[in-house]
């Protein structure tokens, strides 16, 4: 005798997976193949944005297409853009969607001409282009044009040190590939474009913005600083040390400082935290020296004097600073602040 059980099992039909599931699964597998190097973090928090002179933004190409979905789908197979999500209107546009490409973000949507939101085929072209960094960009070049793409430029070497190739994608967007095959200084690129059609210009020694080349100023490398109550840390830092208030992230009981960034006029930035002792990136209060590099320690060391700061060395002249003069004092949570010129090179 059979088994009821059998009799009554009936093969189970395929289905396509949902479109969400299926690009978060996508997303997912490529987050794990290829971590995304600077991952978004989904934390409750307050932020409170100060208004500043100089901000830290974050600039991201949105591109506007006649057939969004079909954009998103090219868009994977020429370049590899992996799908976070999208957004799509009872009408069946797609009114907001997010890409990544390496590392890169890119946001994209569908025509909304009667909000003013055209595509390069309802204006006749583009304005703008995307510059996209290829390991090959010949490959890269060859797939595009495969996929639909119409070449506009070939790759070729160009004096800047890279490999450059321009194309029109399908939706009227021109895309940049470009690969670094030399590393080269400003001066190198000008000595060759010089007598081209397209010469490089104001890169020389005496064009170049003072403080450019200067060590400290750049703000690639953030330090970091962390207080108890890191609120009051950041008046001192401001207040009384000259930094700028740029950013200030905050928990939900809205003392907890998450994140901040505080930039020196001068150029550089700190980051400012809540120390937590159970964070091994956060370092206890009063185990902390930082150097800051300015042309006018003076000054900074009048408004320390103003605020009666513990002073850890008077102001001096280093053996090896001879022209120069730097400080140190401490803040109201032990951690160590430095101030001089050393850095500068020669003072006026």
């Amino acid at each position: 005798m059979s088994d009821p059980f059998d009799d009554l099992r009936r093969p189970a039909p395929r289905q396509a997976p949902r479109p969400e599931f299926a690009a978060e699964l996508r997303a997912r597998l490529a987050a794990r193949l290829d971590p995304d190097p600077d991952p978004p973090r989904r934390i409750p928090m307050t932020v409170s944005v100060e208004p500043v002179t100089a901000t830290t933004t974050a600039l991201t190409p949105y591109l506007t297409v006649q057939g969004a979905a079909a954009a998103i789908d090219w868009y994977r197979d020429a370049f590899g853009a992996i799908e976070g999500f999208r957004v799509v209107g009872d009408d069946g546009r797609i009114g907001h969607a997010e890409l990544t490409i390496g590392g890169a973000r890119l946001m994209l949507s569908d025509e909304y001409p009667e909000i003013g939101v055209r595509s390069p085929a309802s204006l006749g072209g583009a304005s703008a282009a995307m510059h996209l960094g290829v390991a090959d960009v010949d490959a890269a070049f060859e797939r595009a044009v495969a996929a639909g793409a119409t070449g506009l430029q070939p790759p070729a070497d160009q004096p800047h040190g890279n490999r450059h190739g321009t194309l029109l994608d399908p939706f009227g967007h021109r895309w940049m590939l470009s690969q670094e095959i030399e590393a080269i200084d400003l001066d190198t690129y000008r000595e060759r474009s010089a007598g081209t059609e397209f010469e490089v210009v104001g890169v020389g020694p005496d064009e170049r913005v003072a403080g450019a080349d200067r060590p400290g100023t750049g703000g690639g490398i953030w330090a970091v600083a962390f207080y108890e109550d890191a609120l009051a840390g950041i008046d001192f830092l401001t207040d009384v040390l000259g930094f700028e208030r740029q950013l200030v992230v905050l928990g939900d009981d809205d003392r907890t400082v998450v994140h901040s960034e505080l930039r020196w006029p001068e150029g550089g930035v700190v980051q400012v935290g809540t120390y937590d002792a159970g964070n091994v990136f956060s370092f206890p209060p009063g185990e902390q020296s930082l150097y800051v590099v300015t042309a006018d320690p003076q000054s900074v060391w009048e408004r320390c004097s103003a605020a009666r700061a513990t002073v850890v060395r008077p102001p001096e002249t280093a053996d090896y600073d001879p022209e120069g003069m730097g400080f140190s004092i401490r803040d109201r949570e032990g951690n160590i602040w430095s101030f001089g010129t050393y850095g500068l090179g020669t003072t006026s």
